[in-house]
């Protein structure tokens, strides 16, 4: 049985986690910025323990960067060349999961991508990590629940792997956004499924993902980008 300290320190490292990704969602800390164990842990008033466990975390998930010798830091925001390609990819990959789908008509898949889609629905685009979290969490639910339902295991973990909704959400959380076109998009895919038209839930789950990409205009702000991935 797990001793009361360790479920505390478990919680605490939860808490810690959630307080840095935030931080790394919002830019209080730059892309590349070096994150100094010690002074975070003075900062949190903690151990450096969850404050280590808490960079791991974030390590595995690719938005912290672990190098040896030199610590953690944050993950540079990748290059516009490697957006376009994830964009391109995901319209492959997800096209054919959505196009699978729509053959198979998984009530469990339909019930999950529809009670995502209802949560979507009750959630707003804020100015902070912490208010557009649940709805990025939301919209990643509706589209792992296609992913599962595909029959593609490889595929499923593929998408899955790259983490493409919290590599979006280091983008839109820079740029005003609106909730009613990302909605409209979803239900259209959902609706091509529920209807078992292959073709359509395809098309529509392109429509998304490139409708998505253009609402981000952050790169005309930005330095050209040379083309590196």
């Amino acid at each position: 049985m797990a001793t009361k300290p360790l479920v505390a320190r478990v919680a605490l490292t939860d808490q810690v986690t959630s307080i840095l990704q935030e931080r790394i969602l919002d830019r209080a800390y730059a892309p590349g910025e070096r994150l100094n164990i010690d002074a975070l842990s003075r900062e949190f008033s903690v151990s450096s323990s969850p404050i280590r466990e808490a960079l791991t975390r974030l390590s595995a998930v690719g938005l912290v960067t672990a190098t040896s010798f030199a610590g953690f830091s944050v993950t540079p925001v990748p290059s516009r060349h490697w957006f376009e390609q994830l964009r391109d990819f995901r319209i492959i990959a997800e096209g054919a999961a959505a196009r699978e789908l729509a053959r198979r008509r998984s009530p469990e898949a339909l019930a999950r991508m529809t009670e995502s889609l209802q949560s979507m629905e009750g959630e707003t685009f804020g100015t902070q990590a912490r208010d557009f979290i649940p709805l990025s969490r939301a919209d990643e639910i509706f589209h792992e629940a296609m992913l599962d339902a595909s029959g593609n295991e490889i595929l499923a973990q593929s998408v899955r792997g790259l983490r493409p909704h919290l590599h979006h959400a280091r983008l839109f959380s820079r740029v005003p956004q609106f909730i009613e076109p990302l909605i409209a998009e979803h239900r259209a895919i959902l609706d091509a499924i529920v209807a078992g038209d292959p073709d359509a839930a395809g098309a529509a789950l392109e429509a998304h993902l490139v409708a998505s990409w253009e609402r981000y205009d952050g790169w005309r702000t930005e330095e050209p980008d040379s083309g590196a991935a």
